[in-house]
């Protein structure tokens, strides 16, 4: 298998990956506009809040390699960016076998708290089993059979802009279940009991998730509308622009967002301000501060 067909199927995993996290992404961020939310116990929201950092940081991880591979390489296939895509989306399957772990424990406090810790115990070690230890498992014996490139060649322009629409889809889904809970929250009765300075988070938020679908989505028109979907290196710079500029509000949105979750969940101002402001410094220095110093040390 070529370098950039290995890339391809990488990324294509990765987006496997991004449309499991959506559905627990859009879970964790409407819990707390749910009627029944308030009789959850004080556990059960602690592991809500939990389970929301554990999803958030397996979403920063799903997406920061795409801002490498547009901020680093530039659209080019590349063993060291290969390596970063099968990284990432290994690593963040950890974190989101515990948000599923702390999924199961809120859902089984409702209708069977006797069970709810072994429950989403069992839920965290079944999903690290079928993940990792079946993976390591079978790794010794399919190694040897793979044979792995050690070239790098020069990436076609079809292939650049393939990938780079790609990881626009891997994005999209992310933002797009935030932005149905956005829209869904204002219509629920805890919404309105939101105080003021948490609605206008809100709204800061939706502007923004709605600004970041709007970019993800125009690579897709502009090469139908502007270049009838022929491949161009204009396009490609183009589209990498707007993808790489994407994350700058999608990075705004799920802060302000989390903001409003975390306050809900735990009562407390304080504890979500820090939560939303730590959430924002992990998506910039993943987003942007790594792959810049990294472009920095590979291209003085």
């Amino acid at each position: 298998m070529k370098l950039e067909e290995q890339l391809k199927t990488a990324l294509d995993e990765t987006r496997m990956q991004m449309l499991g996290v959506q559905i627990l992404f859009g879970f964790q961020f409407q819990s707390v506009f749910q009627s029944d939310f308030a009789a959850l116990t004080r556990q059960a929201r602690i592991a809500d809040a939990l389970a929301l950092a554990l999803i958030l940081f397996t979403l920063s991880l799903l997406i920061a390699p795409a801002a490498q591979h547009r901020l680093v390489e530039k659209g080019e296939a590349t063993l060291r960016i290969c390596r970063v895509v099968r990284g990432f989306a290994n690593a963040a399957l950890l974190p989101f076998a515990l948000a599923l772990g702390c999924g199961a424990y809120i859902v089984l406090s409702v209708e069977a708290p006797r069970t709810a810790i072994a429950g989403g115990t069992f839920t965290a070690i079944a999903a690290l089993f079928f993940w990792y230890g079946l993976s390591m498992t079978l790794r010794n014996k399919s190694l040897s059979k793979m044979a792995r490139p050690t070239e790098e060649a020069a990436t076609s322009i079809q292939t650049k802009i393939e990938q780079m629409l790609t990881e626009a889809r891997v994005i999209l889904p992310g933002a797009q279940a935030l932005l149905g809970f956005q829209f869904i929250a204002v219509l629920t009765n805890a919404f309105r009991e939101l105080s003021a300075f948490d609605r206008i988070m809100h709204f800061t938020a939706l502007a923004a998730i709605m600004l970041t679908v709007m970019l993800l989505l125009a690579p897709a028109a502009i090469h139908r509308l502007a270049f009838d979907g022929r491949d161009d290196d204009a396009f490609h710079r183009l589209g990498s622009r707007i993808v790489t500029i994407a994350l700058i509000p999608l990075a705004a949105g799920l802060s302000c967002d989390s903001y409003v979750a975390l306050h809900g969940m735990l009562e407390n101002s304080s504890v979500a301000g820090l939560g939303a402001v730590l959430i924002a410094l992990l998506l910039s220095i993943l987003w942007y501060g790594v792959p810049l110093v990294i472009r920095r040390r590979l291209r003085p």
